[in-house]
């Protein structure tokens, strides 16, 4: 599928090398690592934003709610045991509460490829005309990508009669009824809002990728930054994965993208690599703690 050979042996790379680095610098890893409570951050918020038009919690039990449903998304693909797992700090209406994430979920889903439709206009601009069969294709790819999130997301602002049908056919009357339900809680408003914290936090993990690319391969461009990022989230977005296997599939991802900009494989995979340690182990060590302190008082109840 990849015009150039990607191998995962780069995995067995030790990505503590970089600091070893001449570009290296401790400034630049620690905004990135403080980056990482806004990144979280303003998940909580959202999370918090939509489960309080069901039931009032404070910011902090949203907080353990995103950092409990991080462990338990690690054997799921793309991170579907988080939208269950959320709900254990919940006091009541699980379901409702489930379905808050996965509203969450999805704006973060339609920003991602967003953003990954905007990657794709910026290269077609920046690309040599060599380049033209692979953006084709990628383009094919793109639009597959769009066709399915943007059905739901009309059944989340509009009152389109056709997607209502859609819907219905797929889920059963039963599921559409409560689904129905459900989505009058929010108003368009709240959709809205909800798109744009997940579209906040996206300029911030965005941000925290390019700030290390930058650091350790200098003479990257803007342009070609923000083309590799936002292609390398998009494509990693849609292939099926666990948080186990996210490092290697983005690592992976990330070399065939940025290899159009710089020979260097190896540093952008180890790059990768020490972005999702900062943002996916670390939180996920701390929800973990979290979840066995959670289990253990309710044993003792």
């Amino acid at each position: 599928m990849w015009g150039t050979q990607v191998t995962f042996s780069l995995m067995d790379q030790d990505f503590l090398l970089l600091f070893n680095d001449d570009h290296f610098s401790s400034l630049v890893l620690s905004i990135v690592c403080l980056l990482l409570f806004l990144n979280w951050g303003l998940e909580a918020i959202k999370w918090h934003f939509l489960v309080s038009k069901q039931q009032l919690i404070s910011y902090f039990t949203a907080v353990k709610g995103v950092l409990i449903g991080l462990p338990l998304a690690l054997v799921t693909p793309n991170r579907i045991g988080e939208i269950g797992g959320r709900a254990i700090v919940l006091k009541k209406h699980y379901e409702q509460g489930v379905f808050a994430t996965f509203v969450g979920s999805f704006m973060q889903l339609v920003t991602t490829l967003l953003f990954g439709a905007f990657g794709f206009l910026l290269y077609s601009f920046a690309s040599p005309q060599y380049d033209s069969i692979d953006l084709l294709f990628y383009v094919a790819l793109l639009c597959l990508g769009l066709c399915i999130p943007f059905v739901f997301l009309l059944l989340f602002i509009g009152k389109r009669h056709v997607v209502r049908l859609l819907y219905l056919r797929l889920v059963g009357k039963r599921w559409y009824r409560k689904t129905k339900q459900m989505l009058l809680v929010y108003a368009k408003g709240d959709i809205g809002k909800a798109l744009l914290i997940s579209i906040a936090r996206y300029c911030v993990f965005g941000g925290q990728y390019a700030l290390l690319m930058k650091m350790f391969l200098p003479e990257l461009s803007c342009v070609q930054l923000i083309v590799g990022i936002t292609l390398t989230y998009f494509f990693t977005t849609i292939i099926p994965t666990t948080v186990l296997g996210e490092v290697g599939i983005r690592g992976a991802v990330a070399m065939e993208i940025f290899a159009r900009y710089t020979p260097n494989a190896s540093a952008v995979f180890q790059v990768s690599m020490l972005l999702w340690v900062i943002n996916i182990v670390f939180p996920t060590l701390l929800g973990s703690i979290l979840l066995l302190a959670k289990k253990r008082k309710k044993e003792q109840a």
